[in-house]
């Protein structure tokens, strides 16, 4: 329990410099947002170009950690999406909102931050495969399922057009960039000239506090404001089941590789995304839930993270 306390406490240290910088205005939005941009464009692509660039990937296509992670998360988010739909009785938006919150992670600012430091560079290769497909499965199907929703009251939806949308803006992710580059540079076995390694270096070594003070920065932005029900059952979701599920079948169904199973699982573990919230304002789908989600699993995995992380580290 010693080392988990000693990785997670300054990891959540850090994100609470950020929300005292911004909540004591030592700090503005607009500086945050700025850093937001370094962080998102330079330094997690060059700490995971980095990382990736000496990793061996298998032989083979990774199909039982695909299907554990994402057949989990998207198995809670139908799970927690029918329970809002059918159980509290709240609108098909919403219901896409709130099952959306207990499927997607914050996996960048936090969950990088958090795997690579507690279980070192091999985890590289898990985590790449895993962040490869995150943000098109999810925010592709987030957009088109929100997108259905309006075609209820009318609207016109295009599938194909958000499809293709999603692949474009996942082909100009910063973050996939990066892990493209560390992937295929890696292969070429030749090593970065002296000075362009070095750059790449100082520069990744900034990526994991200033992600993490951003994280705590943004957090400022969120409140919990109502709907605590509905915000509970996402946070249970994300924090517990998730987790559990995905354990399960990398540990149990599939028989994975330890390290596979650890950096699987503890994703799996990471706190409600702030993309739920945004997209919750941007379609009007319980804006005050999606908020009060992301606070509290924030504030929870704290000691949700310290149990994971332990369970593994020990």
């Amino acid at each position: 329990m010693e080392v988990a306390i000693s990785l997670v406490l300054p990891i959540f240290g850090i994100i609470g410099l950020g929300y005292a910088a911004v909540r004591s205005r030592l700090m503005s939005d607009a500086g945050i947002d700025g850093l937001d941009v370094y962080v998102f464009t330079f330094g997690i692509p060059s700490l995971l170009f980095r990382n990736l660039s000496h990793t061996v990937l298998p032989d083979t296509l990774p199909w039982g950690l695909w299907i554990s992670y994402y057949g989990a998360m998207l198995a809670i988010w139908a799970a927690g999406s029918l329970f809002a739909r059918f159980v509290m009785g709240r609108p098909p938006a919403d219901a896409v909102i709130l099952g959306f919150g207990g499927g997607q992670g914050n996996v960048v600012m936090l969950g990088i931050p958090i795997i690579l430091t507690g279980f070192g560079p091999e985890a590289g290769a898990p985590l790449f495969l895993l962040l490869a497909f995150h943000g098109l499965i999810l925010i592709t199907t987030a957009t088109l399922l929100l997108e259905m929703t309006r075609a209820q009251t009318g609207a016109p939806v295009g599938g194909p057009r958000i499809l293709l949308a999603g692949f474009k803006a996942s082909a100009k992710n910063p973050i996939i960039i990066g892990l493209g580059a560390g992937l295929i540079w890696g292969q070429t076995g030749v090593a970065l000239p002296g000075v362009i390694d070095k750059t790449v270096e100082m520069v990744s070594l900034t990526a994991i506090p200033c992600a993490l003070f951003v994280l705590g920065g943004t957090l400022t932005r969120y409140h919990i404001r109502r709907s605590i029900g509905a915000a509970s059952m996402a946070v249970t979701m994300k924090l517990v089941v998730h987790p559990a599920l995905v354990f399960a079948l990398t540990h149990y169904v599939f028989g994975l590789d330890k390290l596979w199973v650890a950096v699987a699982t503890v994703l799996a573990g990471m706190p409600t995304g702030v993309y739920s919230s945004i997209l919750a304002n941007r379609y009007q789908a319980a804006p005050g839930a999606a908020s009060s989600a992301v606070v509290m699993a924030t504030g929870t995995s704290i000691v949700t993270l310290t149990l994971l992380l332990n369970f593994f580290l020990d």
